[in-house]
């Protein structure tokens, strides 16, 4: 029964996401995730931090 309990509390969630999904025309699935940080950059040793 834990296991029904565990998801009848996480179903509208996973239902509220996956209904922007589909107006969003995402695939449903794992979100795309693009890196925006950063770009590569050169080492630095411990001692000169």
């Amino acid at each position: 029964m834990f296991t029904v309990m565990f998801a009848i509390g996480r179903l509208p969630g996973w239902i509220a996401q996956w209904k922007e999904m589909r107006v969003n025309k995402e695939p449903i699935g794992r979100p795309r995730q693009v890196y925006v940080g950063s770009p590569l950059r050169d080492f630095v040793p411990v001692e000169k931090r």
